[in-house]
């Protein structure tokens, strides 16, 4: 039988494979999602995040933190572009 070399250069490229892999973020479904497109027409016209947040209780009996709507929205690649 032949034994392999070891190979530090294969080794270590596959190491920062692997690592980079499981960094890799996952995406969670937020209850948001689902009035995405209404809470960005509310921003955009000016509604605050607490107005948002009013709204989203009455109307879709989402109960959520004033700071979730704004982390939410800012995370949004349409409402980021507008913040320019």
């Amino acid at each position: 039988m032949m034994k392999q070399q070891f190979n530090a250069t294969v080794e270590l490229a596959e190491t920062r494979l692997l690592k980079h892999i499981s960094r890799k973020r996952h995406y969670h479904k937020s209850r948001l999602d689902k009035c995405r497109v209404e809470m960005i027409t509310l921003w955009k016209e000016g509604a605050s995040y607490r107005e948002i947040q009013l709204w989203l209780r009455r109307k879709h009996r989402i109960k959520v933190s004033h700071t979730t709507i704004m982390r939410y929205l800012s995370k949004l690649p349409e409402v980021h572009r507008e913040q320019k």
